[in-house]
């Protein structure tokens, strides 16, 4: 009986533990705020341990079967978390409510499990308090060890939710089976566990992806969670303003657009070849590219078509990034196999660690630096745009050289005339001057992204280059590529490592948005398919 009793404990706090694990990890992911939500869920999930362990009371004398229901109940919770909160984000937004239900509920019914142990045991001498508390702990350990290196990867937020309740309920049952107290409501609980979390699942569309203007579904051609992000390449139709003719490709990352087929173009194209005629345009060489981010590839496909480049290196972060735009045939077709051809070189790692260590071994060693991470939805991110690190990376580039930088959403909401920039972009040129770089923002409009070239080189006059190529507002490239002497710049401060401030402007940006842009929704990656 006493190992029953330390099994079902060690059952009960590592799936109430697992739990907690996926309503913050998915909640953080789809909205952002990471630390805020981490934090508020922890602190939830201690609270209602304690509420938990308190309704223990109420039950005088509990029988091996009450702990086993208590423990079915915790995992009929786990099963049907994340597909309750797509519902709840769905309805409801980023409702803090929706995750505080599952976490509250989760952490009572794990409360009670070790009082209840206790009570159940208090009858066998070998049963020792110390030990039990040394396997509650323990689980912990254990299921957070299971969590995020064996089931997150392959199966995702809602299939690991699935398989940790259907798995362990077999457990459960099996082990009130083995002594004797398998009931008829301990049956039903399995069987509910067995029916009700793949109905969940199902029925909130956790299989299915939606096409890009959530008109209807699209074919899922990749769906992958790796050790850094989700992962999903989609294929539709494209809407009725495009040619019917093609097939839209779309790749989403962490539920954010990181390029459509029908729009990337002008997307790289302000991204790579503004750069690149900028060298052109003060007859300095660009022959060493440097590429910090842009694992789809795409970028490097822009400099390999100049015959001047003679190499390409690019810091990756996620190596099943590299390993989709290397091998997949439909990006490779996008990308012109760019990862693949002997110029480009590809180093796995963290652009922060990679430029801090290289800043003076390759200091001033690349003609073009192209920085293209995901827009600063929260802290992690957000140091990717401190002056920390453009300093250091800014290190890497010749005297004369040019940085093209993604600077997220173009426009201020204050502003219908689109007339001043978004907090986010003027928080990266106010960071960039701060550490005395000149640095001019552009956009293009398609798609209402903002881009930053920078350069120490005092005698690049933006202005007249913009009219050199017809970027400038009225030119003929200005459809692509815009840049706007006149364009107002709003108050805001510096993005540092001590602040991240950038991280702020990023998710009072979203909330302003609402639905209006789909590259910008906060709450989107939650209807992805799972």
């Amino acid at each position: 009986m006493e190992i029953t009793l330390y099994f079902l404990s060690l059952i009960g706090s590592g799936a109430g533990f697992m739990t907690q694990m996926l309503v913050s990890g998915y909640w953080t992911t789809a909205f952002s705020q990471d630390v805020f939500y981490y934090s508020i869920n922890l602190a939830f999930y201690l609270l209602a341990l304690g509420i938990g362990s308190l309704l223990s009371n109420r039950i005088r004398k509990p029988q091996l079967r009450d702990l086993g229901l208590i423990i079915l109940g915790l995992l009929l919770i786990s099963g049907i978390a994340i597909p309750f909160l797509r519902w709840g984000i769905k309805n409801f937004g980023n409702a803090i409510l929706v995750p505080m239900i599952v976490v509250i509920s989760t952490g009572v019914m794990n409360g009670m499990v070790i009082p209840l142990t206790l009570k159940v045991g208090e009858n066998y001498q070998r049963m020792s308090l110390g030990l039990l508390f040394f396997i509650d702990y323990s689980a912990a350990t254990l299921f957070a060890f299971l969590f995020t290196f064996v089931l997150l990867i392959p199966l995702g937020y809602s299939k690991t939710g699935l398989f940790l309740a259907i798995g362990s309920s077999w457990l459960v049952m099996a082990a009130l089976g083995w002594q004797k107290q398998l009931g008829r409501l301990e049956l039903i609980g399995g069987l509910l566990i067995l029916l009700l979390p793949p109905l969940f699942y199902f029925g909130t569309g956790a299989h299915r992806a939606p096409r890009m203007d959530r008109t209807g579904i699209s074919k899922i051609i990749h769906n992958e969670q790796s050790h850094y992000q989700k992962i999903v390449l989609t294929e539709e139709q494209p809407s009725h303003e495009v040619s019917q003719e093609k097939l839209q490709h779309v790749l989403f990352l962490d539920g954010f657009v990181q390029f459509s087929s029908i729009d990337e173009q002008s997307y790289h194209m302000c991204l790579a070849d503004i750069p690149m005629l900028a060298a052109s345009y003060q007859k300095t060489k660009a022959k060493n590219i440097l590429i910090l981010g842009g694992g789809d590839g795409l970028a490097a496909r822009n400099f390999l078509k100049n015959p001047r480049v003679e190499k390409i290196t690019m810091v990756e972060l996620d190596p099943a990034m590299i390993k989709l735009a290397s091998e997949n045939p439909i990006i490779r077709k996008y990308n012109n196999n760019s990862l693949n051809n002997p110029k480009v070189e590809i180093i796995v790692a963290d652009a922060f660690r990679w430029v801090q260590d290289k800043q003076e071994i390759l200091k001033g060693r690349f003609d073009i630096i192209v920085i293209d991470f995901p827009a600063p939805k929260n802290l992690t991110l957000a140091r990717l745009f401190s002056a920390e690190f453009y300093r250091a990376a800014f290190k890497l580039v010749a005297p004369k050289g040019f940085i093209s930088i993604q600077a997220g959403p173009s426009y201020s909401f204050e502003d219908p005339l689109r007339k001043t920039l978004s907090q986010v972009t003027s928080s990266i040129l106010k960071t960039i001057n701060s550490i005395g770089y000149r640095a001019f923002p552009y956009v293009t409009p398609q798609n209402s992204e903002s881009f930053v070239l920078v350069t120490l080189d005092a005698a690049f006059d933006m202005e007249k280059f913009s009219r050199s190529i017809g970027i400038y507002t009225g030119g003929v490239m200005s459809f692509f590529c815009r840049y706007d002497r006149g364009w107002i710049i709003p108050e805001v401060e510096k993005n540092t490592l001590n602040t991240l401030h950038l991280s702020r402007y990023m998710i009072d940006w979203f909330k302003k948005a609402g639905d209006t842009f789909f590259y910008y929704r906060g709450n989107h990656l939650v209807f992805l398919p799972e």
